[in-house]
């Protein structure tokens, strides 16, 4: 009994190498199986990407600090985009103070840092809907140093006072920088801080 289960299965299992043996070649021409041909299209596609080491030859003021960051695992790609096109055709050196790059818009920085499931613990994230929405994300975050600029503190008393908005507009006694909008005094308060203020 035993001996001819085993026959049976030896059996099914040579019918089904045979059968593998017809149809995976026959399925091969039918729809083509060309590893050398795959090869060769993959090595003729021009590459779109290029190296960090590479932006760091015209870009050393953003990738001396981008090195020792947060963002050091985040390549200049990921925000940027394709850039090896630009690497080849750029100049021996880029003007000061210009990377002739368009800064990462909020919906790109919001990718990895708005809130949703799936963080790690300390990840940060912000809910966007509550969060400052007057300017970029790079108004007050430097991209490369994953660090956020401080806002400027008070520096006069608030008591007995118009809205902000009075004094702090584009045209105003004491200007706001480009970006800013006009907001409810509580909307500015919190991110400027009264000076000596605890919080």
């Amino acid at each position: 009994m035993r001996l001819r289960a085993a026959l049976a299965l030896i059996a099914i299992l040579a019918v089904a190498c045979v059968a593998l043996y017809v149809v995976v070649p026959w399925i091969y021409d039918e729809y083509g199986y060309h590893p050398e041909e795959n090869a060769r299209s993959w090595a003729a596609l021009t590459p779109r990407y290029a190296d960090a080491v590479l932006c760091q030859r015209c870009h050393e003021a953003q990738y001396t600090p981008w090195q020792d960051s947060k963002h050091a695992t985040v390549t200049c790609e990921s925000c940027h985009g394709p850039l090896a096109q630009h690497a080849a055709t750029a100049p021996e050196a880029a003007p000061p103070g210009s990377s002739g790059i368009e800064k990462p818009a909020a919906r790109l920085c919001a990718a990895c840092h708005g809130r949703g499931p799936g963080k790690p613990d300390g990840f940060a994230t912000v809910d966007l809907a509550a969060h400052y929405a007057g300017g970029t994300c790079t108004g007050c975050h430097d991209s490369h140093t994953a660090t956020a600029t401080r806002p400027h503190d008070i520096p006069h008393p608030l008591a007995n006072l118009p809205a902000c908005v009075v004094c702090h507009v584009p045209a105003g006694l004491k200007p706001v920088p480009a970006g800013h909008v006009e907001s409810s005094d509580a909307v500015c308060l919190s991110c400027h801080k009264r000076s000596g203020a605890t919080q």
